[in-house]
């Protein structure tokens, strides 16, 4: 599916994603060229306003997410960590939203699976932590067989709030959630689809087409029912993860003040193995 260079109108303001519309289906692609598409404070202001924008905009009747290159997402940029770590609400560091500003404490997870319109995630490489979640929260994900997904939030000293102790127990199952959301080990694309991570894993030439393919056969069957049946099963979801849910972010939130945090974020940082206290 062809993708136009520019902006579609109304979109313009938008400088961290970059989006095409080609006969209605709306391409969000996560561009930070040369850092895997690492989610900067401008990237997250985004990702919370873009799902309205999409649910509102009647020229967009389905959206594939993906990222710039050869990778989806590799989560949170440790660079910036500091400013995104801080910002407790959009708009925290001071940077604003391109067009308006979501919900306060709305989840970045909670803005894929409240929009109506069918999202399919488009993965190749690395997609880590939120980038991880963001394709997961999606109704299909389709990945080639680079892909490589974790919820690595251990890893760097956070607890897993991203979505992960929602999307990756109901997909996987309980067992195999535990050891990957404990661990942060990544899941290639080949053993994701085998495990119903994903939907499925084609050849890397292959999945652009796996991808349009479906987006064509949602586009062509009736909205409402479609998007009132994402809706439905998407509430569902969450009823079956209850409390745990709140719970997480909660406590990913309280693992910034950590000292353990701060070490696994200088530990990255420094290339070396982090040293922990449990504090």
């Amino acid at each position: 599916m062809d993708e136009p260079d520019s902006q579609p109108p109304g979109y313009g303001d938008y400088q961290a994603l970059r989006l095409a519309n080609a006969d209605g289906v709306m391409t969000v692609t996560i561009s930070n060229p040369g850092r895997k598409n690492a989610l900067t404070p401008q990237h997250l202001l985004e990702l919370t306003s873009v799902w309205d924008d999409l649910a509102a905009d009647p020229a967009v009747q389905v959206i594939i997410l993906t990222g710039d290159g050869g990778d989806f997402c590799a989560g949170a940029d440790i660079s910036q960590i500091g400013a995104i770590s801080g910002r407790q609400d959009t708009g925290g560091d001071g940077l604003a939203p391109p067009r308006r500003r979501g919900p306060q404490g709305r989840g970045h997870v909670d803005c894929v699976l409240d929009c109506p319109k069918p999202t399919l995630a488009r993965v190749r490489g690395a997609a880590f932590g939120l980038g991880a979640n963001l394709a997961l929260a999606c109704d299909m994900v389709f990945v080639s067989e680079t892909a490589r997904l974790a919820d690595s939030h251990v890893r760097a000293g956070m607890v897993a709030g991203d979505g992960g102790v929602l999307l990756w127990p109901l997909l996987v199952g309980m067992h195999r959630a535990k050891e990957h959301l404990m661990t942060g080990e990544p899941v290639l694309g080949p053993a994701a689809a085998a495990m119903g991570l994903v939907n499925r894993c084609v050849p890397d030439d292959a999945l652009d087409a796996e991808v349009d393919a479906m987006a064509h056969k949602l586009r062509a069957l009736p909205p409402y029912a479609v998007n009132h049946t994402k809706l439905a099963l998407n509430l569902a979801m969450r009823q079956m993860a209850g409390a745990a849910y709140e719970t997480s972010h909660a406590w990913e939130r309280h693992s910034f003040t950590t000292e353990d945090f701060q070490e696994a974020t200088r530990a990255f940082m420094e290339k070396r193995k982090g040293v922990y206290t449990g504090r």
